[in-house]
């Protein structure tokens, strides 16, 4: 009797969730394009990144085993989803023939029993504490850096093939929702109901020109700012060093009342983020098991 022969390796879970996002977002452009909307070059962009990474899967479909193929996939899937992130918010408000503000308003309402979280909350929105959790909003970028570094790097196999799934299938699902639900947030939809604008400092005003650079608020539901930080500490708490799970709790808590504070997030953000996160952290093993026994 002959042994039988291994079947072929499937897609990676992260690599089919990355060519998902980047084929949605490419076929919703082109079908813009075709409405007489001027996105050609945005068209021309994510066309070429989803083909770029289309080579990418395929080559590391084709060395599932070699060892760098692990670290090539994290680099590529973070490296799409954070090009995504800088290039698909303001894009979905010109291929998008509405705007989600008034929805996620309501629904903030809805949740706060017909009172908005952003307009009870101005009341924290003093000078010394604007500043205080504009440092924790602008944190999160350091911070995520780092959990995707400790993520790819020190980790067994298992955990990082994990890691980079989740991380993929949030990312993902939430650019779902920055392209089709295209929002500001209350720090401009709700602008005028506020009774001052917010007052900080130096690190403020570092975050607020930061935001203006990139075009002014954008991707508002999900939030990625508590989703990610949720993720990084959700899956060291269940799969990594718990300790550090501990540690990173009080900064996703801060940072996601400082997205509230500062504006920039309705509560249904959070909560959606929260859910999408908590997902992906369910479905990544699962996948990677399914892929495993249907490669055996």
């Amino acid at each position: 009797m002959h042994a039988a022969t291994p079947s072929p390796p499937r897609t990676h879970p992260a690599d089919l969730a990355t060519l998902l996002i980047l084929s949605v977002v490419t076929a919703t452009l082109a079908a813009a394009v075709a409405q007489g909307v001027p996105l050609g070059h945005d068209l021309a962009l994510h066309a070429a990144l989803l083909a770029g990474f289309g080579a990418v899967a395929f080559a590391l479909r084709r060395h599932p085993n070699g060892r760098a193929t692990p670290y090539v996939r994290g680099v590529a899937v973070i490296g799409v989803m954070f090009t995504l992130y800088s290039t698909l918010g303001h894009v979905a408000f010109r291929a998008i023939p509405w705007l989600a503000d008034p929805a996620l308003a309501r629904a903030d309402r809805l949740m706060a029993l017909g009172r908005s979280p952003s307009l009870l909350l101005q009341s924290a929105g003093t000078p010394g504490w604007t500043e205080f959790l504009a440092v924790f909003y602008a944190a999160f970028i350091p911070y995520l850096y780092l959990s995707i570094l400790l993520g790819l790097v020190g980790r067994p196999a298992a955990q990082r093939e994990e890691f980079v799934t989740a991380f993929a299938l949030l990312y993902a699902a939430s650019f779902l929702g920055y392209l089709f639900l295209p929002a500001r947030g209350p720090v401009v939809y709700m602008a005028n109901d506020f009774a001052a604008p917010l007052a900080g400092g130096r690190v403020h005003a570092l975050v607020v020109q930061s935001i203006e650079g990139f075009g002014g608020p954008h991707g508002a539901f999900p939030s990625l700012h508590v989703g990610a930080s949720f993720l990084a500490a959700a899956f060291d708490l269940r799969r990594g060093d718990r300790l550090r799970g501990w540690i990173y709790v009080p900064l996703v808590v801060l940072i996601a009342v400082a997205t509230l504070v500062l504006r920039y997030h309705y509560a249904v953000d959070l909560v959606a983020a929260v859910l999408l996160a908590s997902g992906a952290l369910w479905a990544a093993p699962r996948l990677l098991a399914r892929r495993a026994e249907a490669g055996r």
